[in-house]
């Protein structure tokens, strides 16, 4: 019985490998030519997708690397800024300068002050000897 058993399932396996070689082969996409058409445009567009993508990162990037390069110059100008309207105001002139100048102004003052009496005193006598 188990000779009859395994002759059947010898039999059913030479069967299908008889169908196996006999079979035709499934369609392929190189065997239907609208099939390879289609196929042959969607990988072009996808290739096509790929690279405007990949060109768009790149222009990103350039323009992150641009945006970064600016703002750090622009960091720095402001520093720049702040650290001179932090830094002391050193005077135009030494100390012995300003001292020497503000002894000449105060003199120029009291010259004036003198020349100023004067003529109002010689405009005084003046009006006083044509009234008089």
């Amino acid at each position: 019985m188990e000779n009859e058993r395994l002759a059947r399932a010898i039999a059913r396996i030479e069967k299908a490998a008889d169908r196996l070689g006999t079979a035709e082969p499934a369609d392929t996409p190189s065997q239907d030519p609208g099939l390879v058409a289609e196929l042959e445009s969607m990988k072009a567009a996808h290739k096509a997708a790929l690279d405007d993508r990949d060109r768009t990162i790149a222009k990103l990037r350039a323009d992150f690397a641009d945006v970064g390069q600016l703002k750090d110059e622009e960091i720095e100008r402001l520093r720049g800024e702040l650290q001179a309207k932090q830094a002391p105001v050193q005077p135009a002139v030494s100390e012995a300068e300003y001292q020497s100048l503000q002894e000449k102004y105060e003199r120029l003052r009291m010259t004036a002050e003198t020349t100023l009496t004067g003529l109002d005193t010689l405009i005084d006598k003046t009006e006083s000897a044509e009234n008089g």
